[in-house]
């Protein structure tokens, strides 16, 4: 039986189909491709073959690619569903479609269509999960993606894209600049001089660093406190500065690619976003899954399975693979509770520094302490790990003095 990955790609445009054919051209070894130009033509092919993707136009005659899509996700919910246009805004895609996985706008370059398909067939228990589809359905509104991301992406698929025109895009949001400063300049990054301007900011982090800033400033400002006093923004955002930090160090410290520690960075500052989305989508039912992980003294995390059926986890990946973030990244944030992997990957890195988060910083008095979950470590090296890399952040961050020491009684709570 074949290995391969099987796609369906959808456009009415002849010349489309065929620039796809000749781009994806090298992938034929490990892909088994078919185009169909038409909504009726590809589910006419549905039911003579079974597909991993589909890859389609939104505005197409007839059957449109949100119909099919939409038919697709009632017939095979098990199926990737992206949705490629340059004909669309992206939040106009999200607000009329709930049936899409990921957006790619075009003209896109073949690597980038190649790594968005890939990534997402990773990440696709996640993104595929029904619970979790389920309660996607029930968000009255999904968070839109800030205008200035999308410039800075429009920017970037330009032949030759500026960092000093994408630092302008971001500095024309003044509000937002300001509040990335703050945090660049906080001592979560650990920079030896003071950043004064958005290039700079850039040069220092790296252009995907502040993409995930732009998108993490965007949905912390979003939510409002008045719906669930009892939820800290305050702590979720110092928690979710930590774990990226910890996890970028990690990484570092274990020698990973370049693309990795930046990509560890961003899953650490994003991975929690599904939280405030539950928060504020469904305040009451929220409030309740506190009330239960305090009074039970189970995690949040276990506290959503029982109220919602899903997490925090998952529904934070599914908003991201929608946004077109790395597979890599969505697969950190949709399983940074439960990797079982000794991998050198994103969610082994994230999960360590999640874990490490919770159980040597005071988030809370009230608040579980999760223990590291079994397989993310080998037997019999775990303490010896874990005491490496907490070293390698104390030597090279100065923002680890308050954290709890690392004693017996810790280890034995967080091995447990």
């Amino acid at each position: 039986m074949s290995n391969k990955i099987r796609i369906l790609f959808v456009d009415d445009e002849t010349n489309v189909l065929a620039a796809l054919k000749r781009m994806l051209r090298s992938m034929r070894e490990t892909w088994s491709m078919d185009f169909a130009d038409s909504g009726a033509a590809a589910l006419n092919l549905f039911k003579k073959k079974k597909y991993d993707v589909i890859v389609s136009d939104i505005r197409m005659p007839g059957m449109d690619g949100a119909e099919l899509l939409n038919k697709v996700k009632n017939m095979h919910p098990e199926v990737i569903r992206i949705a490629l246009s340059g004909q669309v805004d992206l939040n106009e895609v999200i607000r009329s479609i709930r049936a899409v996985h990921q957006y790619i706008s075009k003209p896109c370059q073949a690597q980038d269509l190649i790594n968005k398909i890939e990534g997402a067939v990773r990440a696709r228990d996640i993104l595929t999960d029904p619970k979790m589809q389920s309660l996607a359905t029930e968000l009255e509104t999904l968070p839109v993606i800030p205008k200035v991301f999308q410039d800075v992406e429009t920017e970037l698929k330009l032949p030759e894209p500026s960092i000093e025109r994408i630092a302008n895009l971001i500095s024309s949001d003044v509000g937002m600049v300001a509040k990335i400063l703050k945090l660049v300049n906080s001592p979560y990054f650990g920079l030896p001089s003071s950043i004064d301007s958005i290039f700079q900011a850039i040069t220092l982090l790296g252009l995907e660093t502040i993409k995930a800033l732009i998108l993490s400033t965007h949905l912390f400002s979003m939510y409002d406190h008045n719906k669930l006093p009892n939820f800290s923004l305050t702590l979720l955002w110092e928690h979710s500065f930590r774990v990226s930090t910890i996890a970028k160090l990690i990484a570092e410290c274990e020698k990973a690619k370049k693309s990795t520690v930046t990509e560890a960075r961003m899953a650490g500052l994003l991975h929690d976003i599904g939280k405030l989305i539950l928060a504020s989508s469904f305040p009451e039912k929220y409030a309740e899954v506190i009330r239960k992980a305090t009074q039970s003294k189970i995690s949040l995390c276990q506290s959503e399975m029982e109220v919602f059926g899903t997490t925090h986890a998952q529904i934070g990946a599914y908003l991201m693979g929608l946004w077109g973030m790395s597979g890599e990244v969505v697969r950190g944030i949709g399983l940074h509770h439960k990797h079982t992997q000794y991998d050198m990957s994103v969610p082994m890195f994230l999960s360590v520094a999640n874990t490490i988060d919770h159980h040597f910083v005071t988030i809370h008095p009230d608040y579980f302490k999760q223990g590291m979950t079994k397989g993310l470590l080998p037997e019999g090296r775990q303490e010896e790990l874990l005491k490496k890399w907490v070293s390698y952040v104390k030597d090279n961050w100065s923002d680890m003095d308050h954290f709890n020491p690392i004693d017996n009684e810790a280890l034995t709570r967080l091995f447990s």
